[in-house]
């Protein structure tokens, strides 16, 4: 004889006090399949009850997922660091930013993103360390919808390789990202050029152009590294004069934009602006606010009392 429908969900209750996820759906599961087959009236409801539960456990699942891939943007530009599970990404993210990360000699370390700020020409970078890309991302292998959506939605990607292992891995992660469509400034970085340097020739065959290979124990490439984000962020520096820090902007800026980020209330007063530089025909040349800026200019403002 089947218990009354109140005690059975009193009954119900307890059995799924303290499960979440994919336990709490299997045992939901196995309820629906030990209640009376009856659709309607008490026991119809109990059922009704069940599958609402089933739609709220799915959704905090998929809310916690999202949240768990989830990566807040800082920084003037945003790389993605990606590659195969241990090929040292966040031992170079510890390197660039000083950022305490786990390291790790097994797979899988580095769980969920993790992002870090590396200052580079006075300008902040947002590097994220994704966890491990795998073989059928594109088809959501690992979680690899939400990580390529974050690549997709960066400035560009760091393409991360130990240059001991086999190529096949990092042809893999490039295989990857060719299925997702993505067409961002890429840099490949071939990490333990300290062990395997012999190596590093068939990775630059198969990136032609686009290969650094560094060490995270000794440092090397570091530098060059950092010189080529810079070269792919596509900001320029402009020092305000007398001013011993420059304004980062965006590539091809003009004296418009560089007044708007002085000040916005400097626009009214603006007179002209004499320039300094790459973009100047001469030293303190006097011109306006189109007036497209270079890498390094330095700029003097002239505005009314």
């Amino acid at each position: 004889m089947a218990l009354p429908h109140i005690i059975q969900k009193q009954l119900i209750k307890k059995r799924l006090i303290g499960k979440e996820g994919k336990t709490k759906l299997l045992e939901i599961e196995k309820i629906m399949e030990e209640l009376p087959g009856y659709n309607t009236g008490p026991y119809g409801e109990l059922k009704t009850w069940l599958r609402n539960q089933v739609k709220k456990t799915k959704t905090v699942a998929n809310v916690k997922h999202q949240d768990w891939l989830g990566v807040k943007r800082q920084g003037k530009k945003q790389f993605m660091l990606v590659g195969s599970p241990s090929v040292g990404k966040s031992s170079l993210l510890k390197l660039l930013s000083g950022l305490q990360t786990k390291v790790a000699a097994y797979e899988f370390t580095t769980l969920k993103p993790l992002p870090a700020i590396v200052n580079i020409n006075h300008a902040d970078f947002q590097i994220v360390d994704l966890p491990g890309l795998v073989e059928g991302a594109v088809e959501d292998v690992g979680s690899g919808k939400r990580l390529i959506g974050l690549v997709k939605g960066s400035d560009g990607i760091i393409l991360m390789h130990d240059l001991s292992k086999p190529l096949s891995s990092v042809e893999t992660i490039a295989n990857e990202l060719r299925k997702a469509n993505i067409n961002k400034p890429l840099i490949v970085v071939g990490n333990k050029i300290d062990l395997a340097r012999a190596n590093l020739p068939k990775l630059e065959q198969y990136f032609p152009n686009k290969v650094i290979g560094i060490s995270t124990i000794t440092g090397e490439g570091i530098t060059r590294l950092k010189q080529e984000l810079w070269d792919a962020s596509n900001l320029i520096r402009i020092f305000p004069k007398h001013e011993p820090l420059p304004i980062v902007l965006k590539k091809n800026a003009t004296i418009k934009e560089f007044v708007e980020h002085v000040h916005t209330s400097l626009l009214d007063k603006f007179r002209f602006a004499r320039v300094t530089g790459r973009s100047a025909k001469f030293p303190n040349q006097q011109v306006g606010l189109k007036h497209m800026l270079e890498d390094n200019d330095v700029v003097e403002l002239v505005v009314e009392k």
